[in-house]
């Protein structure tokens, strides 16, 4: 396994499907298509077919994360109490031993408080979307070992966002080998921890489309492809390349390679 980042704008295709070994690909519609030709033998996960259990075998980590995931996409996601307290009881609900999402409920019902309601509200809001309730509460009919490749077939054009950035996150969550992220509008902050364990290749066309938390860490991933970037970009990137001069990343058209040390 390997972090890699691809910076700038460009088809990055190749460069991202050129990997030996179990992967975890999210993938919109062209992307998938060139990968199932080059890896005629991969999974294909499809959203409209098949379906996980985000509850099993769930740790500590992926109830935090996927609690931030859930208030952090609502408009409303500040640092309020209410915010604060839901997410706290939604990741105490989570692991909870409970079977499946749409069974979260806490009995006896006088445990029921502020944050417990919030949190099953934020659940509620997440099970009225048909796709997440099929995927998310049917039996399980599909598997991720992390020797296998796994395309995961998301096409937000269809999905919509939200429905989406919720699919992605959980099947980070699990699979547990290299994992590629082609498009930084599914990268987010805890995704730190993949790069902390060398398994995580992101795409991105500028880093203004991440936090400056995220950024900070991105930019530590030694091994780099640097396509043309804006002008802003150049300037952090520049030197980790042969240049001295930011435009010549602005005007390129191939990429500037940095190898990992």
């Amino acid at each position: 396994m390997t972090n890699k980042l691809l910076v700038g704008h460009a088809d990055k295709t190749e460069q991202l499907l050129h990997i030996n070994g179990g992967f975890l690909l999210l993938a919109e519609p062209d992307l998938c298509a060139a990968a199932q030709h080059k890896f005629p033998r991969a999974h294909v996960f499809d959203p409209l077919a098949h379906s996980f259990n985000p509850l099993k075998d769930m740790d500590y980590r992926g109830a935090r994360d996927f609690a931030a995931l859930l208030y952090g996409i609502s408009p409303e996601g500040g640092n309020t109490l209410t915010v604060r307290n839901g997410r706290r009881a939604l990741t105490r609900l989570l692991l909870s031993n409970k079977p499946r999402l749409d069974k979260l409920l806490p009995i006896p019902l006088t445990e029921m408080h502020e944050g417990t309601l919030e949190a099953l509200a934020t659940i509620n809001d997440l099970l009225l979307s048909p796709v997440l309730t099929n995927v998310l509460c049917k039996p399980t009919n599909f598997s991720f070992k992390p020797t296998r490749k796994i395309i995961a077939k998301l096409d937000r054009a269809k999905l919509g966002d939200f429905d989406a950035l919720v699919l992605g996150t959980l099947l980070i969550g699990q699979f547990q080998g290299q994992v590629i992220v082609p498009d930084a509008f599914y990268l987010r902050e805890f995704h730190t921890s993949l790069i902390r364990q060398n398994r995580l290749i992101a795409g991105l066309n500028s880093f203004a489309e991440v936090s400056k938390t995220l950024e900070q860490t991105l930019l530590g991933i030694k091994d780099k492809l640097i396509f043309r970037t804006t002008p802003q970009d150049a300037e952090k990137l520049i030197i980790y390349t042969r240049h001295v001069e930011p435009n010549i990343l602005v005007r390129q058209t191939g990429a500037e390679y940095t190898p990992a040390e």
